[in-house]
């Protein structure tokens, strides 16, 4: 076992060049700590690591200043490898070092470096942000440290120069780690920056108390510069001092609520728009503008100055640093001539007037809440004076912002854009600055009476909306039924069974099959209905067997002995049934009785007297033997949709045989396909006839005479043409009958319209 020191500075010295990937760091890292492993405690060890790293870092960091002046040093990439190996230990499942040790080194370390350093120190801190923020929770150890640690270094940082970038990243930094609702981030008591002290706020003081002494004091009291300073004021001057008063309202808004603040601001105001007018339209009579793009951008006639040797031509004009206003008196009219000072006053009063108009009596009725006392003060804006302040946005907005240079039209839309913007912020700082994120949705269990259950601590159960839905997801998940149309429906199921596979095939009909083809399907229907007959036949032998032994179940029970009324009552019935079958007619009245037999007489009823009452014993009743059931006609579904795949075969086939075996077709008079095919394989003809002639069997199939055979011949030079009809008689024609083109005779038959009497035999 080795000290900590030495494997430290084994470990070290070792570190790989960069870039180091983690995996190989923390393989180093674990052999480091496995040589280490002791009797020690665990307080003592993590103690003796956190200084013994800590240390290595500040004696690197002891070496900046000599380290800075050679160009060529590497001393930020092992500052990142010290960094990196601090993290790495920390994150160890050993438990080395504390979660906020880290944070803790980067605190100490940002304070004794130079800003240069800081940023290089920051750019490791934006690399590493996931990994030295797990487990932080706002408000707490890490997240208190790592705020504190930033925001110091930005009280360090100036608020000129290249500096306002690096603000810029440690403030986007904190909005990415902490929520917007952080309260170490929201400004809940509405206070405002520092208070304006420049000129204006001094002039007009020390004015109040010259006027305050030159009237207290007697006109010949008064010294020769005294009464020229209160009587000759150029007027320039009172335009200064005017111009930077604005200030004070822009600073502190609260100002407003004196009586006179209102007042004074109006009249500057309207002092000061008319002179930033007339320096636009000169600034823009000087530049030439003579048009302007569809975007907006006017486009300067006036020749650009070119770069000089030695400047930074790549720097774009488009970037404007203003962090501060000077105030000197001299330079007040060359600051009016510069068009970002003027948008930077616009800008300040728009948004100044805005603020304003939510001082309304409608508007801070919606805002001004208990909760945000803070915000309130004592004033209210009048109609007069919210028409005079709507009135002053529309212009500043219609006139002075797109007539400024370059790009007026963009410019004002990008404030108009931004103001908008900060109306929904302006509102959300009202509300106290809520949360944005939403509770998950959950449901409270009652009970039958309505009221919330409790559990063990007295909280109220609910129900997630995971919970609540899962059975329904449970039940989306199963598979759904198989349906019974194999293609989607019943008639698309049996288009395609018909063979149709395309739009093309409507075309052109499929094969409708053979006879053979037919007579299979027609066999195959047959075994399914007879399968399915015998299992049913087999079902209604075991209800029968069933049904037998219910009823001798029942027989072999004692019959009860019948009373006297009940035995005079049958007798009585049983006389009148064998009156009334002998008076009933013969079952079927229609049919002609039998030869030789006489017509039945209608017998006389004759009531004979009833016979008295004879005791009936009680006898018990031998079971009887079951009579031998009539099988009842099998009526089935499946039976019946056989039957009908069997006629429609049957329907299909004949379709076939009527083109190819038309004279076989009465074997099949009753759409027996299975006869049908048995004479087609013999050869043999029903109900064959002897041959006729051909007159005779064309008269029969109703055809007319005029289609019989017809002999023409045709001979070389011969101008007649002999016909000859079907009793051999010939006739002649004139020479404009048919010639040949060969030497011999031409022999033709002129068929009979066969398919048309086929046509009209089957109608």
């Amino acid at each position: 076992m080795s000290s900590i020191e030495d494997t430290l500075q084994k470990l070290s010295s070792s570190l790989p060049h960069r870039p180091i990937e983690k995996e190989r760091l923390d393989k180093l890292v674990e052999a480091a700590l496995e040589e280490t492993t002791g009797a020690q405690r665990s307080e003592t060890r993590r103690a003796r690591w956190e200084f013994l790293l800590k240390d290595e870092v500040f004696k690197l960091a002891a070496t900046e200043p000599e380290a800075l002046r050679n160009p060529d040093t590497d001393y930020y990439d092992r500052l990142r490898d010290r960094l990196d190996l601090v993290l790495t230990f920390t994150e160890h499942e050993l438990d080395v070092c504390d979660d906020g040790f880290p944070l803790a080194v980067i605190q100490d370390l940002l304070d004794t470096q130079t800003i240069e350093s800081c940023s290089q120190i920051f750019s490791w801190i934006e690399e590493r942000a996931d990994r030295l923020t797990v487990g932080l929770i706002p408000g707490k150890y890490k997240a208190l440290t790592l705020l504190r640690t930033l925001n110091d270094l930005l009280k360090r940082l100036s608020k000129t120069g290249p500096n306002t970038t690096f603000c810029g990243r440690v403030l986007t930094l904190l909005s990415c780690i902490f929520p917007p609702g952080e309260r170490s981030g929201v400004n809940l008591r509405g206070d405002y920056g520092p208070v304006w002290d420049g000129p204006g706020v001094k002039k007009f003081s020390s004015e109040a108390k010259l006027d305050k002494d030159a009237e207290t004091k007697k006109p010949e009291e008064l010294s020769l510069d005294e009464k020229m300073q209160v009587d000759d004021q150029p007027e320039s001057d009172d335009f200064y001092t005017t111009f930077w008063s604005l200030q004070l309202p822009f600073s502190r808004p609260t100002t407003f609520a004196k009586p006179k603040t209102l007042p004074a601001f109006k009249t500057a105001v309207e002092k000061v728009l008319p002179v930033i007018k007339e320096v636009t339209s000169k600034e823009r009579a000087l530049m030439g503008s003579r048009s302007s793009d569809a975007s907006g951008t006017s486009k300067s006639l006036k020749r650009k100055r070119e770069a000089e040797p030695g400047e930074n031509a790549s720097r774009s004009d488009k970037e404007y640093l203003f962090a501060r206003f000077l105030t000197s008196p001299e330079l007040l009219d060359l600051q009016m001539t510069d068009t970002n000072f003027r948008r930077q006053f616009l800008v300040q009063l728009l948004i100044l007037l805005h603020y304003l108009l939510t001082f309304t009596k409608t508007a801070k009725a919606t805002w001004a809440l208990p909760r945000n006392r803070s915000l309130h003060f004592d004033f209210t804006l009048d109609e007069d004076n919210a028409k005079w302040v709507q009135s002053t946005i529309d212009t500043v907005t219609r006139e002075f912002l797109p007539s400024t240079f370059p790009n007026g039209v963009l410019f004002r839309d990008t404030v108009k854009a931004v103001l908008e913007q900060e109306k929904k912020w302006s509102e959300w700082k009202n509300d106290v600055c809520p949360y944005y994120e939403r509770l998950p949705w959950h449901k409270v269990v009652r009970d039958e009476k309505g009221n919330a259950v409790k559990d063990t601590n007295g909280k109220e159960t609910h129900l997630s909306l995971e919970t609540i839905i899962a059975p329904i997801r449970k039940k989306i998940r199963e598979d759904p039924p198989e349906w019974e149309h194999r293609l989607g429906s019943a008639p698309l199921t049996e288009i395609w069974e018909m063979g149709y596979r395309d739009l093309r095939d409507l075309q052109r009909a499929p094969e409708p099959g053979t006879l053979k083809d037919f007579a299979d399907k027609v066999r195959r229907e047959d075994r399914l209905i007879e399968l399915r007959k015998n299992t049913l036949a087999k079902a209604a032998e075991r209800l029968a067997q069933a049904r037998s032994k219910a009823e001798a179940s029942k027989a072999s029970t004692p019959v009860p002995p019948a009373k006297e009324t009940n035995g005079t009552s049958s007798q009585e019935s049983a006389s009148r049934h064998t009156i009334a079958s002998a008076a009933s007619p013969p079952l079927h009245p229609s049919l002609p009785p039998k030869p030789g037999s006489a017509p039945p007489e209608t017998p006389v009823p004759v009531l004979a007297p009833a016979p008295a009452p004879l005791p009936v014993p009680a006898v018990l009743l031998k079971p009887a033997s079951p009579a031998p059931l009539t099988p009842a006609p099998i009526v089935d579904d499946q039976i019946n949709k056989f039957e009908e795949n069997k006629r429609r075969w049957a329907w299909l086939c004949l379709r076939v045989a009527r083109e190819q075996y038309y004279e076989y077709l009465a074997a099949a008079e009753t759409g027996d396909v299975l006869a049908l095919e048995t004479a087609v394989k013999n050869k043999a003809v029903p109900n064959a006839k002897p041959q006729r002639d051909g007159s005779a069997k064309e008269q029969d199939r109703g055809t007319s005479p005029a289609t019989a055979m017809t002999q023409v011949t045709v001979s070389e030079g011969d101008p007649q043409v002999t016909v000859n009809d079907g009793d051999g008689h010939a006739a002649a024609s004139e020479g404009d009958a048919q010639r040949g083109a060969s030497d011999g005779d031409v022999q033709m038959n002129a068929a009979p319209d066969v398919e048309g009497d086929v046509k009209m035999e089957e109608r």
